[in-house]
């Protein structure tokens, strides 16, 4: 009888431990926070790569145009490289000719560092070719098939560009709508080194030799396009 007594005990005993340590284990569980503030930046942005925008930045942007390093604009909405656009050394043609520029990237650059996603639109315009008091009579320029292109892990929804022929009228080159084109885009004319067929410039028989020169405009305006 003392035994089993015994046995009991020791039983109860090391139940009662079992039982007891279950009852002081729990969980526990709290939260912290992460926090960042973005403010709107206008500080100058660096002319990119246009053929690799996520490689090192270029020392030369465009080598067709190499005295150009950038706008430097400052501000939230900004055009920081546009490519001098180079037709060559041509001969004066008894026919109308058409020809493509020397450039084998040349391309636009924008950034919108605003942090409103309001959206905006980039146009141009160009002054007729004069050398002087002489002007490329009828002379046309267009730019096409241009390549929207960004760092690849830009969260933005792309704006779009279209085909222009460059003249006295208002184009619009590249449009964002609302809650597009946030951070830097560029706008690429890629084609062949020499003899870029995305960039040309047409003149009609009948014009003087000369040394002749377009002034292009660009806007930046601060919304979508209206069209």
């Amino acid at each position: 009888m003392k035994n089993l007594t015994k046995v009991l005990t020791v039983g109860a005993i090391t139940a009662a431990t079992l039982f007891g340590a279950s009852t002081f284990a729990h969980a526990d569980t709290t939260t912290s926070t992460g926090k960042i503030k973005l403010e709107a930046d206008d500080s100058a942005v660096t002319p990119l790569d246009p053929t690799n925008p996520d490689g090192p930045t270029p020392a030369i942007p465009d080598p067709s145009d190499p005295d150009n390093d950038g706008t430097g604009n400052t501000g939230g909405l900004t055009i920081d490289f546009l490519s001098n656009l180079d037709f060559g050394t041509q001969k004066v043609s008894g026919q109308s000719q058409t020809y493509h520029a020397v450039n084998k990237n040349p391309y636009i650059q924008v950034t919108d560092k605003r942090g409103t996603g309001a959206g905006w639109t980039l146009t141009a315009k160009a002054t007729d070719f004069k050398d002087g008091t002489k002007t490329l009579k009828g002379a046309a320029m267009s730019l096409k098939d241009g390549q929207v292109k960004t760092q690849s892990d830009n969260q933005s929804v792309a704006p779009t560009t279209s085909d222009i022929a460059l003249n006295g009228n208002t184009q619009t080159v590249l449009a964002a709508e609302a809650n597009a084109g946030m951070g830097t885009w560029l706008d690429v004319y890629a084609g062949t080194d020499g003899n870029n067929e995305n960039v040309s410039l047409y003149v009609p028989a009948g014009n003087l030799a000369g040394d002749y020169n377009s002034s292009i405009t660009w806007t930046l305006e601060d919304s979508p396009s209206a069209e």
